[in-house]
């Protein structure tokens, strides 16, 4: 049945306020869904959890608003005559049919981003977007996508069936003429201008609690927000300090004993380094295990009522240096890229992997590729992936071997091959460079411990009610464990420094601004004759102390750029992790932390137990010095880069071959090396 309400001062408006109401409601039951969610680790007080709820309402309603302007610029702009035919009729039906059906689609992907990065849509999920492939078919793969569909879709109809004769009612052809439908409109403009500056982002910061803060926000509005941000600039936006003040602090921050300070410069982080150790031309392996972890690791938190997870790679640390405190830059792989051979600090937007401008800059590749090295990059994925294939070209890696290197029928998920397959093709690669003669550097990045967990079948043991997550653990440690065994018995791997760690955590969760425990990763140098064994080093560590780390285990001298230091002399206070997470950066160093914020905003935080948080509010002498390191150390890596001056350039050692060659020219397996100095 059709109504015509002629005398209905508002009519067709109604739609809209049917509309706003109804994703106002789904975004409510989306937020309590996702406090319901982070039950198991929630810690804010009843209070806190008020004000998150309230100030998410508010977020809701200014977000419902703008997401039905489409329909109010029709609701203003059709005429009567028009309003009334069957056609309209039937596209305002589908059209909210539509909104609803959208809206409960986007409330579920809400919850499956949030139980994975334990946060709103944010920059993560502006990557993702751009990567269709790998995105969509991992998300397929890792969940029951039909199933939410169809969920959704019936819920639409339901709610759609309920309110038909409502829906009947706000088909009035009354309601305002063109002057009242256009005073209509002006005054809905002026109530979302209003919300909108009302409700800035940095409302939802509603307390100290992070994930609280993450519920106060709406999904689509940080969205929009790390959608505008996504290169954003530094200046502006963060803290800073002017250059007087920003390079020599920086310098008095990273400079170790022995460097010198180069061509009279003041403003530049260069100096030429002497690592004091005997030059080495060994082989560099670096392995970058996807989401493993320190939580994982047995070798770090051993366990007396269940088997570790990660056997193979506590096995491994037993011949080894194992770095037992060192963390992440990022939670993402491209922020590993980043960090582990640019030690460059991660600047606020997107990864300098994804930048344009990241060409021929100071890497560990460009570095050991003009010391005669042969360099590669080995990937299960595609390398067209967040960019990694062009910054790894444009940045001395001489050869990529990606997923479409690897023959038809071979095992793989939405991100790439299995890590044993990964494996296999590395030594085959490896093989060949050793036999050219050339030392060689191998980058090798896995992918099996992700979502969807899939792996071959009869790899590992299964064991009673252990997660998918913890099995992909399991495979990808047991792939790790099968490579390191297979490698012994090739001829390259007496003279070969391998490195093996973690890209990141393998989730997002707590309340810090910077949630640490899911930064926190094992890196673990083995090299048996080469490398200290048994060590365990507990200076707090940065992935981007890898390429210096890994220069003066090789005896290098040269002009660094780099931000990290050689970890393995670096004295036990002295170590320095910086992080981001979302819009927030920060560097920690002993149980210290100083977090940079948007609007030029700085905090300082004691660290307890946990990686739980506790605000400095008036700092003392020592925690407002590591404020201003921190703003130096930020300010410095994104004036530095943006100004061109963390490119590579040869320096006078570039030529020199450090070390005898013949080693490795043979075909055989040299003789063993004798153990470096005690470190």
């Amino acid at each position: 049945m059709h109504y015509r309400l002629k005398t209905d001062p508002v009519g067709r408006f109604r739609w809209a306020a049917l509309t706003i109401a109804s994703l106002v409601c789904i975004a409510t039951v989306t937020r309590l869904a996702l406090v319901g969610l982070s039950m198991g680790t929630w810690t804010a007080s009843p209070l806190t959890t008020a004000r998150a709820l309230t100030t998410g309402a508010a977020f809701d309603v200014v977000v419902a608003l703008w997401l039905a302007v489409p329909l109010m610029a029709y609701l203003t702009a059709v005429s009567r005559a028009r309003y009334d035919r069957r056609g309209q009729r039937m596209l305002r039906l589908c059209a909210f049919a539509m909104t609803v059906f959208a809206a409960l689609f986007v409330a579920a992907a809400e919850v499956v981003f949030f139980d994975e990065f334990n946060g709103r849509f944010n920059f993560v999920a502006v990557d993702y977007l751009l990567f269709p492939t790998e995105v969509v078919v991992n998300i397929w793969q890792s969940y029951p996508v039909a199933r939410v569909l169809l969920a959704a879709l019936a819920m639409t109809l339901l709610l759609v069936r309920s309110l038909r004769h409502r829906l009947d009612r706000l088909d009035a052809v009354g309601g305002p003429a063109w002057r009242g439908r256009a005073f209509v409109a002006v005054a809905y403009g002026v109530v979302v201008a209003l919300g909108t500056l009302a409700l800035e982002p940095s409302r939802a910061r509603t307390s100290e609690d992070r994930v609280a803060n993450e519920i106060a926000m709406s999904g689509y509005y940080s969205f929009w927000q790390a959608l505008l941000g996504r290169d954003a600039p530094y200046e502006g936006m963060y803290a800073t300090r002017p250059d007087s003040v920003v390079f020599p602090r920086l310098r008095a921050a990273i400079e170790e004993q022995g460097d010198e300070w180069t061509h009279g410069a003041s403003l530049t982080n260069a100096r030429r380094v002497d690592t004091a150790r005997p030059p080495r031309r060994l082989n560099v392996v670096v392995v970058l295990e996807e989401s493993f972890g320190s939580a994982f690791v047995g070798a770090l938190h051993p366990s007396e009522s269940a088997p570790s997870t990660t056997p193979a790679f506590d096995s491994l640390t037993l011949g080894g240096t194992l770095l037992t405190h060192a963390y992440s830059t990022g939670n993402r792989t491209i922020r590993a890229l980043e960090a582990t051979t640019s030690s460059l600090p991660p600047l606020p937007g997107i990864s300098i992997v994804r930048r344009p401008g990241s060409v021929e800059l100071f890497t560990l590749a460009n570095i050991l590729r003009a010391r005669g090295y042969a360099t590669e990059f080995i990937y299960g994925g595609r390398a067209v992936f967040d960019g990694m294939g062009d910054y790894m070209r444009n940045n001395g890696t001489e050869r990529i071997v990606e997923q479409g290197d690897f023959p038809p029928g071979t095992f793989r998920t939405a991100w790439g091959v299995a890590d044993e397959q990964i494996f296999d093709r590395a030594l085959v690669e490896m093989d060949s460079l050793h036999r050219t003669g050339k030392p060689f550097h191998t980058l090798i990045l896995t992918v099996s411990n992700h979502k969807p967990y899939a792996y071959p079948a009869g790899r590992i043991a299964g064991r009673p009610g252990e997660t998918p997550r913890r099995s992909a653990v399991r495979y990808a440690d047991w792939a790790l464990g099968r490579f390191m065994r297979d490698a012994r018995a090739h001829a390259f791997f007496d003279s070969t420094i391998f490195v093996l760690m973690g890209d990141h955590g393998a989730r997002v969760y707590g309340s810090a601004d910077i949630p640490l425990p899911s930064y926190e990763v094992p890196i673990l140098f083995h090299a048996p004759g080469l490398v200290a064994a048994g060590v365990r080093v507990g200076t707090l560590a940065s992935a981007l102390d890898l390429p210096p780390t890994i220069l003066a285990l090789l005896g290098m001298k040269y002009e660094s750029r780099f931000f990290g230091r050689d970890i393995l002399r670096a004295h036990s206070t002295d170590g320095r992790a910086p992080l981001t997470h979302n819009t927030k950066l920060a560097l920690m160093r002993g149980s210290r932390i100083a977090v940079l914020g948007l609007r030029e905003s700085t905090q300082l935080f004691d660290i307890g137990a946990n990686g739980a948080f506790r605000a400095v509010v008036t700092p003392d002498c020592a925690g407002q010095a590591l404020v201003e390191e921190a703003i130096a150390y930020y300010t410095g890596a994104d004036r530095l880069y943006r100004r061109g001056q963390y490119h590579f350039q040869p320096d006078a050692h570039t030529s020199a071959h450090e070390g005898p060659p013949d080693a490795f020219r043979s075909s055989t397996r040299p003789a063993r090396r004798t153990a470096m100095p005690p470190m």
